[in-house]
């Protein structure tokens, strides 16, 4: 029975790198995004040189890169945008790794990928592209093979399945090194656990499912997240502002809409929704209820005002454009009551 789950554990991995399209690559299991983060903040490999990220990365991820101890250089990202060209600045023969997200999780804001690799050839060859797509995995397209992504974090909890996460390992000698480390953490060092069944099986099905359907589901979105943008531009306020949508559908994930209410605090609009059984958020739910603004917003340049005006609202496949309909009478009555 120990080697048939084994086995079942092999194939999830081969389904898993097939579903997302990813060749010459291996799979290291884990519990979640956050704790694959925090044990590759403890590979010696990244202790020293420095690694280059921006401020608006998952806090998960910016604590897990602050605890390797090397130093972190702060890309500029206005707009949510990396800036390649100050990118192209803060990389030289010491960087170890680079660290950015694909689709943003609070703004939704996509990446250039292949942009940054091409910054990595001229300036970095040697480091490390480590690309968070938990918010992009399995709802579009990852740049994984075109900008050869060396390590790109999934999680299941974005697409349905009840938890696990994993890091796809591209097969080249820097990363095999990353990748013995990782196997020593189980079989010597005992500092992750062995993967647990459910959960790999259940993620390689979830993103096997999710690829078969991702065209019939991403249309659907795209059409609900047109009618929210176009429904709420519309929408006026009473200090004679209007709602401003963060990022351009052009440049963001159809999955996550974020926008600012200006002179509204986003908070208790959030509150007055919940009474209508609609659940938004203010934010990145990792910073809910804190007392700061998110750093994400302040990194792409916003002040502390519109910072706590921001309404994010994220969709899946069980969304429907009847609810988008409710959304927009109950978040007009929200601003006429407010």
């Amino acid at each position: 029975m120990g080697r048939e789950l084994r086995q079942r554990i092999a194939e999830s991995a081969d389904l898993l790198l097939s579903a997302l399209a990813i060749k010459n690559s291996r799979i290291f299991w884990g519990s979640s995004g956050s704790a694959l983060f925090a044990l590759l903040a403890e590979y010696p490999g990244f202790r020293h040189g420095n690694i280059v990220t921006t401020a608006a990365e998952h806090p998960a991820l910016i604590a897990a890169l602050r605890r390797t101890g090397a130093e972190l250089r702060l890309a500029a990202c206005p707009g949510g945008k990396i800036d390649s060209e100050k990118l192209s600045a803060l990389l030289d023969a010491n960087t170890v790794l680079i660290a950015i997200h694909h689709v943003h999780n609070e703004t939704g804001v996509m990446q250039d990928v292949m942009a940054v690799r091409q910054a990595m050839r001229e300036s970095a060859s040697r480091a490390l592209l480590l690309v968070d797509t938990i918010q992009s995995a399995g709802k579009i397209p990852l740049p994984c093979e075109n900008a050869q992504v060396d390590i790109a974090v999934v999680s299941g909890s974005k697409i349905g399945v009840p938890g696990g996460g994993a890091l796809l390992l591209r097969q080249r000698p820097e990363v095999n090194l990353l990748w013995e480390y990782l196997e020593s953490c189980r079989t010597k060092l005992y500092i992750a656990g062995r993967p647990n069944p459910a959960l790999a099986i259940s993620l390689a099905e979830g993103c096997r499912y999710c690829g078969e359907t991702m065209q019939e589901v991403s249309t659907k979105i795209v059409h609900i997240n047109h009618y929210l943008r176009k429904n709420l531009a519309s929408i006026k306020l009473a200090n004679g502002k209007r709602i401003t949508f963060t990022i351009s559908p052009g440049n963001a994930s159809p999955y996550i809409l974020h926008f600012t209410v200006p002179g509204y605090q986003s908070a208790v609009l959030i509150r007055m929704l919940s009474h209508s059984q609609i659940y938004a958020a203010t934010g990145s739910a990792c910073r809910a209820e804190t007392s700061s603004p998110s750093n994400a917003l302040i990194a792409m340049g916003f002040n502390r005002n519109d910072a706590y005006a921001a309404i994010r609202l994220s969709f899946w496949r069980q969304n429907t454009i009847e609810e988008a309909e409710k959304f927009i009478a109950a978040f007009t009555d929200a601003i006429n009551n407010y």
